[in-house]
């Protein structure tokens, strides 16, 4: 049954967010629910899907270090990144059907909860601490042998995953944090990462014994630097644009 886990909860996902746009719509507000919006968060689901389901997931388990990395920034960057992306404005609260958010909006917990999730020291140090702990090598290893470790394993870097993304997109429009408090967590994060490339670049043995070689061992490093290259680059691309137009205006 947990194998179709991924396949019950995209469908979920996909029907909450459809459910969405088709109300905001309705409301005259075509323009915040798009088929950019549509193609960006189909585009999320089926990154996960891919990545989850089918030859990456088994070439992951058994043969290639590099694919088990490229699954996991798959799955915990660039997904969430996509669906955030999608789901940013007034659309965020379309998700959930009236009778569902309203109990949800009024609890003290929930919201306690996620206030304190979303701090961005918070966020982050689980980001890292979730990106340090499931590379040790026991862990690691230990994950492979057992398949309920490995589903919690890739709950957590999608939970994480999210949570990073939502203070870097902001698609609530919350503001915890500025333009430079967002390229200073996209920072942060490429810095995390890049402590984890360089190890498995440049060590010289090898690390995590159920795979094959030290080639493949760097060229997980490689796939997870240029993940984090593209995706936060493109964020910063994102986020400066605005004042570049507005910094040549003024030259103008």
């Amino acid at each position: 049954m947990l194998q179709y886990l991924p396949v019950l909860l995209a469908a979920v996902g996909v029907a909450l967010f459809l459910q969405g746009v088709v109300r905001l719509r309705r409301r005259g507000r075509a323009d915040l629910a798009g088929w950019d919006r549509v193609a960006l968060f189909g585009l999320g689901i089926a990154v996960t899907l891919v990545a989850l389901i089918g030859p990456i997931d088994r070439l992951a388990d058994t043969k290639y270090l590099a694919v088990h990395m490229l699954q996991h920034v798959l799955i915990g960057d660039l997904a969430p990144a996509l669906m955030t992306t999608a789901v940013r404005g007034p659309l965020l609260v379309f998700l959930l059907p009236a009778p569902i958010l309203a109990p949800i909006a009024r609890s003290s917990r929930v919201r306690a909860v996620l206030s304190t999730l979303l701090r961005p020291r918070v966020a982050f140090g689980l980001w890292a601490s979730n990106l340090a702990i499931w590379h040790v090598p026991y862990l690691y290893d230990l994950a492979l042998r057992h398949q309920d470790l490995h589903d919690f394993e890739h709950l957590c870097w999608v939970f994480c995953g999210f949570l990073v993304w939502s203070l870097l997109v902001d698609p609530g429009a919350h503001r915890r944090l500025s333009v430079g408090g967002r390229l200073a967590l996209g920072a942060c994060m490429f810095a995390a990462g890049q402590v984890l490339s360089d190890v498995l670049i440049f060590s010289f043995g090898q690390i995590y014994l159920a795979y094959p070689g030290h080639t493949d061992q760097q060229l997980a490093g490689v796939a997870m630097m240029v993940e984090q290259l593209v995706t936060l680059s493109v964020l910063a691309f994102v986020l400066l644009r605005p004042r570049f137009r507005a910094a040549r205006l003024v030259a103008a």
